[in-house]
């Protein structure tokens, strides 16, 4: 997100906590995500993708099945767009960024508009873009936003497996019955990537993972762009059923409206 945001406003300095670019830094299709639309300005390339419940052609019925085990029956995004059997994927190739890595930011005063590093150095800041979870971001905050409603979230326990015999696209089934300890399988090249609510030998666990929806996080957000402080994603933005492509209209709209 933070490169997407850079893409937008390339004069914008992008800070990462890792000591080192991932080896993925440049591909928006990692693991199980990829993008539903292509990134303006950027060359991309589509790919098929099928989606399945229980490795069929998804219906109403399974669906809702589906939902009711990872306990999101009740979310508002559209089933329709998110379950449809044969569709598009888009893989967009990111400028190389300027990532200013091993810059781990521990403190975050928005009234004095200061950073605070890891090491003890501070910056200063005109405008500040958060892409951290929302709920860890506010842990850095001297003065944050008030807020009630906890942030809450399921971790996503992940295994990724090689595919001995590569296809072309994307391949996602849904598993829906309650006894599978697995509700998701993605095939992506040569990997076959496997996500579960609960622990499974061999799994990573993945933080923040499923997000819940937070009565206050909207407010959060008011009270953060008071001190020029925005957010951007899915987890920034606390929005569990934001997608990459629907972030970058936000950018774009954000960029457009403050004249940047």
């Amino acid at each position: 997100m933070g490169q997407m945001v850079q893409h937008a406003i390339p004069t914008a300095r992008v800070l990462d906590a890792r000591t080192v670019a991932p080896i993925d830094h440049l591909d928006t299709r990692i693991g199980p995500q990829y993008l539903w639309e292509p990134l303006p300005g950027c060359r991309s390339i589509s790919f098929p993708v099928i989606t399945t419940v229980d490795a069929k052609p998804p219906t109403p019925e399974s669906i809702l099945a589906y939902k009711r085990k990872i306990g999101k029956e009740n979310d508002g995004g559209d089933w329709g767009l998110q379950f449809q059997h044969y569709s598009h994927g888009w893989h967009s190739f990111l400028p190389r960024p300027r990532v200013e890595y091993n810059s781990r930011l521990t403190m975050m005063d928005l009234v004095g508009k200061s950073l605070g590093y890891g090491d003890w150095q501070t910056a200063e800041f005109d405008i500040l873009i958060n892409t951290l979870p929302l709920p860890f971001f506010l842990q850095t905050c001297i003065l944050g936003p008030t807020y009630r409603d906890p942030f809450l979230w399921d971790p996503i326990y992940m295994l990724w497996e090689p595919v001995h015999d590569p296809k072309e696209g994307m391949f996602l089934n849904y598993r829906s019955h309650p006894e599978d300890p697995w509700y998701r399988d993605t095939t992506n090249g040569s990997k076959i990537f496997r996500e579960s609510l609960t622990e499974q030998p061999g799994t990573k666990a993945v933080n923040p993972g499923k997000i819940h929806h937070n009565r206050d996080s909207e407010s959060v957000l008011a009270q953060l762009s008071v001190y020029d402080c925005f957010c951007f994603g899915r987890f920034a933005t606390w929005r569990p059923d934001e997608l990459a492509h629907e972030t970058w209209k936000q950018i774009v709209e954000w960029k457009e409206a403050t004249g940047l």
